[in-house]
């Protein structure tokens, strides 16, 4: 049985995370930590976990980490918690980061973007990018694996088949997506409370939302090339989900069904991902409360555009079901276990 442990079980990602591990057969929560709900029970702060667990929430130390967990899951939006990861990866713990800290190989780029310091560069090159579809035998092998974000992980695997076919111009790709509130988490914000959102559609960060570089780099690192994105991010009034549309531009005019051919040749096999004929059927409740990507293209037959449409649901997905997925995979257990056709509470 893996002993996992949780920092930041409070927010909407730990909550997540917590009722995947109730559901998986082969791990069992050992530590709920949590610095401003410390001594009390998580049903207490999470009442939809009512008579399903019954753990207090602890104060956050390394020793105690080490001590409860084979594996230690971040969940927490401060940034400061990548100080635990020194220690717990020298005493052979495995951590999986659903925070920022070590999705970017570069602390200079990480400060720029997140506008803190990183605590750790030296361990930058230890972390494995957490997107399984295309670093499946890296995951495999790593002690410290950086999840995704949600918006990097809808565009990365839209564009990536595309780029690594050597059939995409080397071009910036805008990439227009849509994301629901519960990306912003529990965090107070402005731009999330219901008055403002409700009957409403925003942009926001447009040209330096912090996902851009993660997602150019994780598209080279997999297809071996160099490519700039232009990111439009926006804000619905929905729960959940990320809805994007990426626009590409091909060497020669292709059919609907030669790029399609493309997708499914590239994850073939894949359980997660699923390639329809159809783009106006991909939405986000076709994929709300599962770890699935859904994608389809469409081939303009009067020119050499391709526009690739992906969901996926940015909580489990795009958060707490990628982190067990990278979980099952670096304690070598089948990928899926946990994950497959089920929703969340």
């Amino acid at each position: 049985m893996i002993r996992v442990g949780i920092v930041g079980s409070t927010g909407m990602v730990g909550e997540g995370l917590i009722q995947i591990i109730l559901g998986h057969p082969e791990a069992e929560i050992t530590f709920l930590g949590s610095r401003h709900a410390a001594g009390k029970k998580i049903q207490e702060i999470l009442p939809k976990l009512r008579g399903a667990i019954d753990l207090t929430c602890e104060d956050i130390t390394p020793e105690r980490l080490i001590d409860s967990s084979d594996v230690v899951f971040l969940a927490s939006k401060t940034p400061e918690v990548m100080a635990l990861v020194p220690p717990l990866l020298e005493a052979g713990r495995k951590v999986i980061d659903i925070g920022a800290e070590f999705r970017l190989k570069s602390a200079e780029t990480y400060e720029a973007h997140y506008k803190t310091k990183h605590l750790c560069p030296e361990i930058l090159e230890r972390a494995v990018y957490g997107l399984p579809e295309l670093f499946r035998e890296q995951i495999i092998s790593a002690d410290l694996v950086a999840n995704p974000g949600c918006y990097a992980t809808t565009a990365i695997l839209a564009i990536t088949p595309l780029v690594a076919s050597g059939k995409a111009v080397n071009a910036p790709i805008p990439i227009d997506a849509f994301s629901g509130l519960s990306g912003g988490g529990r965090t107070y914000n402005e731009t999330n409370l219901f008055v403002h959102c409700n009957e409403n559609v925003k942009g926001y960060k447009l040209g330096t939302h912090r996902h851009a570089p993660e997602m150019e780099q994780a598209i080279e690192e997999a297809s071996g090339r160099s490519q700039r994105v232009i990111f439009f991010p926006h804000v619905v009034p929905l729960d959940r989900g990320i809805y994007s549309t990426s626009f590409l531009e091909t060497t020669e005019r292709l059919k609907q069904s030669d790029v399609l051919a493309i997708y499914r040749d590239f994850y073939d096999g894949e359980p997660f991902i699923r390639i329809t004929d159809d783009p106006s059927l991909i939405d986000l409740q076709g994929v709300r409360d599962t770890n699935l990507c859904d994608i389809s293209i469409f081939a303009d037959p009067g020119s050499n555009k391709v526009m690739v449409f992906s969901a996926t649901d940015n909580m489990i997905k795009g958060a707490s079901g990628q982190a067990v997925q990278n979980m099952n995979l670096i304690f070598g257990r089948e990928e899926t276990t946990g994950l497959l056709n089920r929703r969340f509470f």
